[in-house]
């Protein structure tokens, strides 16, 4: 609510708006409709000063108190309504924001009023399970169409609860997706083609439509079921790096660009900078799978606000998938703001060969000199982690004396990872005390802490701790766990060196012929090298690689 966004004061109140972090659609056809997301709250006393709380958890009680105030009035008029007559009379009176997308916002804002006189009318609700071929509630094609023939898009519509229409008229709201008319339902699945334009979709970027479905015979009951659809045409970075210099975001929008790269391996380096430091931006990377690269998932980088008025993002080779990388860029200022973007790839992509070797591959057209560089970073440790069920499993370990920073990875297979509602990981120091805590919140994370100078030197314990979605069951698991630890400064391995790469040309790098520095390892640690190519002349993104030698 608007009345939350800025200090009381004389006049109107301030508009609503969308909350950057309000749960949005994709190939989920969500959600149905907004509700306040922020509220004053009753908090313990040492959490005094924090009254005002954020989130979709302060929407749900909106609605579900808007849901029972609509079924107490009927119940006063004796007149019982279904689950589906509620759910639609929301949706069908609700008031959309301006410029919002469906999958932004649903039909909109209910309005209570509106929906008992709906209901009050005497309509209907319809209740519809829309689904596409690859089982999801809406279509969307992540990395732009897959050829000129990719036109058809087939949606199947099943009834499911209350009054069922005899045909559906539909509706397109984008020229770039058509359909029929008028379809008639059928008695099991109803399937409606849909067809896409991609000539009208040739600019990068993020596009969204969709097609309503609306009973012939009752006009005013609302929309029985919508088919959305979401393309995303992303910028390819092999080709061209972005450089979008002059961005303006207006006040509590999102700006989203869209980066692929073909090859795995190849670093990705991102950097935001904001035209004026006073104001304030946050900033988050998403893998082709949707998860966040940043150390924290639940963490953003913030711009400006006190704080740096630049950010940078990289993703390390062994981290880079190919895929359709997404960076978000919120505003959550009441002003619009005005941001400088840089995304580019390394010249060269590195991956493992081999017995802990690399090997750098050249993707490109022609051919490309790199300056390598060796460092010891730190040190590294492996563990594969089998768990007995519900109890947590720990794993013992000494810090190095040297350590400024720790880094701990946790990597699952996707269809375990489904069987938990929460996995915690937990750092503590020799004497029980809490040095990190986090979850793990996909099948793999990557979680960074700094090291205190009471616990660098001595000893330490992770506690890896399951949370399983049913309490009826928890059978055993397993997890890949790599632990790091990073001095606070690198040591170069010798002189740099020039490396030539044809086109699609590949190298194993070459063993160090130097010494290594002396370091302290830990039982079961080993020496951690960071490699570095780049462009000999500066600039541009460099490949950035991890890699473990016998020590």
């Amino acid at each position: 609510p608007g009345a939350f966004t800025r200090a009381p004061q004389a006049g109107p109140p301030p508009p609503d708006r969308m909350g950057w972090w309000s749960s949005r659609g994709g190939a989920t056809a969500k959600p149905d409709v907004l509700a306040p997301g922020q509220a004053f709250s009753t908090v313990p006393r040492w959490n005094a000063g924090d009254e005002i709380k954020a989130g979709t958890s302060m929407a749900a009680p909106q609605m579900a108190g808007f849901a029972a105030c609509l079924l107490s009035a009927m119940a006063q008029e004796g007149r019982p309504v279904s689950a589906a007559d509620v759910l639609q009379a929301v949706r069908a009176t609700a008031r959309p924001l301006g410029d919002w997308t469906d999958l932004d916002q649903g039909a909109g804002v209910p309005k209570l009023e509106a929906a008992y006189r709906w209901l009050e009318a005497g309509h209907q609700g319809s209740r519809y399970i829309v689904r596409t071929q690859d089982g999801t509630p809406a279509a969307l094609r992540r990395d732009g169409f897959a050829g000129p023939g990719d036109t058809l898009q087939t949606f199947a519509v099943y009834h499911s609860d209350g009054l069922r229409a005899a045909q559906f008229r539909l509706t397109s709201d984008a020229p770039w997706l058509t359909v029929a008319p008028l379809v008639t339902a059928q008695p099991r699945a109803t399937m409606i083609p849909v067809r896409y334009r991609p000539e009208l979709l040739t600019a990068p970027g993020l596009y969204v439509a969709s097609v309503t479905a609306r009973s012939p015979s009752d006009s005013l009951s609302g929309p029985l079921f919508t088919l959305a659809s979401t393309v995303v045409v992303p910028v390819e970075l092999a080709a061209q790096a972005l450089l979008d210099s002059g961005r303006v975001v207006p006040a509590g929008r999102t700006q989203r660009y869209f980066l692929r790269s073909a090859v795995a391996g190849r670093t990705l380096r991102v950097t935001a900078s904001l035209a004026d430091s006073a104001d304030a931006v946050f900033m988050q990377l998403y893998d082709p799978a949707s998860h966040p690269v940043s150390e924290n998932p639940d963490s953003l980088v913030v711009l400006g606000d006190g704080k740096s008025s630049a950010a940078t993002i990289e993703v390390p080779a062994e981290d880079m998938s190919a895929g359709v990388y997404e960076l978000d860029v919120h505003n959550p200022g009441l002003q619009r703001t005005t941001v400088a973007v840089r995304a580019q790839l390394a010249p060269v992509a590195v991956t493992p060969r081999g017995e802990g070797g690399l090997e750098a591959f050249n993707p490109g057209v022609a051919t490309v000199t790199v300056r390598t560089v060796a460092a010891l970073a730190g040190a590294e440790r492996r563990w594969d982690v089998v768990g007995r069920g519900a109890p947590a499993e720990s794993l013992a370990l000494a810090v190095p004396a040297w350590a400024a920073r720790g880094e701990v990875q946790v990597r699952m297979a996707v269809g375990q990872w489904e069987q938990f509602t929460d996995f915690g990981v937990t750092v503590f120091d020799s004497t029980g005390q809490q040095v990190h805590a986090a979850a793990l919140n996909y099948a793999r994370g990557r979680q960074t802490f700094d090291v205190p100078a009471s616990v660098a030197g001595h000893a330490a314990l992770i506690e890896l701790l399951p949370g399983f979605a049913r309490p009826d069951t928890a059978p055993p698991w397993q997890a890949s766990v790599r632990v790091r630890f990073f001095a606070d400064s690198l040591q170069s391995l010798g002189p740099a060196h020039l490396l030539s790469l044809v086109a699609g040309g590949r190298t194993v790098l070459p063993p160090l012929d130097v010494t290594l520095p002396p370091i302290a390892l830990p039982e079961g640690f080993a020496p951690l090298l960071m490699w570095r190519l780049a462009s000999p002349v500066g600039g541009g993104a460099a490949a950035v690689a991890f890699q473990t030698v016998t020590p």
